[in-house]
């Protein structure tokens, strides 16, 4: 894939929110779901690097797009990871309540 095909693909998906396991040329990948697609760069909301399954954590990754080898579309494979997204995100908003409560206790 050249590197304005995988802009395209990557605007696509983009635009349906999708998720997708992005490769990278030294063989290792990201499974995400992509927010934004720069000029030459893409920004993937992620559960971590697919290669270290263990120690994954939510973050935002800006990835130049000369790293990327090639991604694929697999929804059946994201749901997991989108429940997780999700289950951090609630985690948080769950966190703040709790130290606004305790702040205006004080």
């Amino acid at each position: 894939m050249s590197c304005m095909n995988i802009k395209a693909r990557l605007e696509r998906a983009a635009e349906n929110k999708q998720w997708v396991k992005v490769y990278f040329h030294d063989a290792s990948g990201i499974v995400g779901r992509i927010v934004r697609v720069g000029q030459d760069y893409v920004e993937i909301e992620s559960y971590g690097f697919d290669d270290t399954p263990d120690s994954r954590n939510f973050a935002k990754n800006v990835i130049p797009l000369n790293f990327i080898k090639m991604f694929t579309v697999e929804s059946s494979n994201f749901a997991e990871a989108e429940r997780k997204r999700l289950e951090y995100l609630s985690c948080l908003e769950s966190n703040v309540a709790e130290v606004v409560l305790e702040s205006e206790n004080s």
